[in-house]
């Protein structure tokens, strides 16, 4: 009996054993079968085994159709290899593609960078070097980034680290070639202490630098600014009206022609009128001085263009052109004519208003009615004229404040907060 059950589980292993020798020998002698006609297509030993591992059994059958040295195994080997183009890649080597052209055509950071404005084949080499994420926007960049560079770089003051400021600059002045753009850049690290400095005005710094080498920075950033790189009453341009009560009106910037503001009387409050609003503010500070124990009055306001050409003649008259040009203003270039301006309770040097109780409320008060003392110590350089502690100026609150605490000459304040346009309150409030 148990003899016959032995006899009966050997006649179902047998067969069983039989089977799986079968198909491992078939197996073997298919993959044998593979490699031989691989190697007869001239791949040697390490080359297939290769083949075996990155190429699927289909691919593989494929590769024994396909010359060794046609390039396939090397572009699969490749980071840049696109496993769902291998058709493409068998294909094109067959009508003699080679191995470098090929992976770029299948690439898709290529591709997106052939598509991109400013893209040369000449830079791609450098375009792969600075791969991206493959988006149209790193593409776009890019090919920017390589193709400025690359024209940056003929700049003796050319500094790698330095590309973003190059382009700041540029998409400024694009009128620039590249190498004034890495001169100016480059050059202007010299104003980087200076608070004041105003990136449009760099050629005029270094114009009136080289003029005047004497001057530190501080002083030729302060004189281009007020204007005074360029003699007085030349160059006049008409002021920007559109600046409101900011609007400035100087020696080198005049009223148009029959400006004529509206008026509002100061009377009670001293002698003729001024623009309703600074009028307004005005009253309000001579009655706050009232409160304070100091008394202030209008002694001379708004001048109409007659007025101001007859004074500005009478100066001349008496003193002479250049005397007239430090104490009185040209018609049209007078801050009288605005109706914004006040000289209070005096208008002579002689009557030393700075060292009155009236004079040292002001300086610590008017900012908070909206005027500033407009013609400070030892500013004459800038502003054209001698100092004047009666001549007060009105351009609103939030101004007078900034103006007032900072201590620089309202030529300089426009310069770098109202007309600057690098300054994030450019055109801001003009009350």
């Amino acid at each position: 009996m148990e003899e016959e059950k032995k006899k009966s589980k050997a006649k179902i292993i047998i067969p069983i054993v039989l089977a799986v020798i079968v198909i491992a020998g078939g197996a073997a002698w298919y993959l044998t079968r593979t490699e031989t006609k691989l190697a007869r297509a001239g791949y040697d030993k390490a080359q297939i085994a290769e083949i075996k591992q990155i190429f699927s059994e289909e691919e593989q059958k494929a590769l024994i159709e396909v010359p060794a040295q046609s390039g396939i195994l090397e572009i699969a080997k490749s980071d840049r290899y696109q496993k769902e183009h291998f058709a493409d890649y068998l294909k094109d080597l067959g009508e003699g593609g080679n191995v470098t052209d090929l992976l770029h055509n299948y690439d898709p950071w290529v591709i997106t960078l052939r598509a991109t404005d400013g893209y040369t084949e000449d830079n791609l080499d450098l375009y792969l070097y600075h791969r991206q994420d493959g988006t149209a926007e790193d593409a776009a960049y890019t090919v920017n980034y390589i193709n400025m560079s690359l024209l940056y770089s003929k700049s003796p003051d050319y500094d790698g680290k330095r590309f973003e400021d190059y382009e700041k600059y540029r998409a400024k002045r694009p009128d620039k070639t590249p190498e004034e753009i890495v001169a100016h850049v480059e050059h202007a690290k010299d104003y980087a202490n200076e608070k004041y400095f105003i990136d449009e005005y760099f050629e005029k710094y270094e114009a009136y630098r080289a003029k005047n080498p004497d001057k530190s920075l501080e002083e030729v950033v302060r004189a281009v600014n007020a204007g005074i790189d360029k003699p007085f009453y030349t160059e006049m341009v008409t002021t920007d009206m559109s600046k409101g009560y900011l609007m400035i009106v100087n020696k080198y910037n005049k009223l148009p022609e029959g400006y004529s503001p509206k008026l509002e009387s100061l009377s009670g409050y001293g002698n003729g009128s001024m623009e309703p609003t600074a009028a307004a503010a005005f009253r309000k500070m001579v009655d706050a001085g009232k409160e304070a124990g100091v008394k202030l009055r209008s002694l001379s306001p708004y001048r109409s263009h007659s007025l101001q050409t007859w004074q500005y003649q009478f100066w001349v008259d008496a003193h002479g052109q250049e005397m007239a040009d430090r104490e009185s203003a040209r018609p049209g270039s007078s801050e009288h004519e605005t109706g914004l301006a006040v000289d209070i309770n005096t208008a002579v040097e002689e009557s030393h208003f700075e060292r009155t109780p009236e004079y040292a409320w002001l300086i610590e008060n008017c900012w908070k009615y909206g005027f500033i003392l407009r013609y400070l110590p030892d500013s004459e350089y800038i502003t054209g004229y001698v100092y004047e502690p009666w001549h007060y100026r009105y351009v609103g609150v939030v101004h007078a404040e900034k103006i007032m605490k900072l201590g620089i000459t309202y030529e300089e304040y426009y310069a770098y907060y109202i007309n600057n346009p690098d300054y994030p309150e450019t055109g801001g409030p003009t009350e």
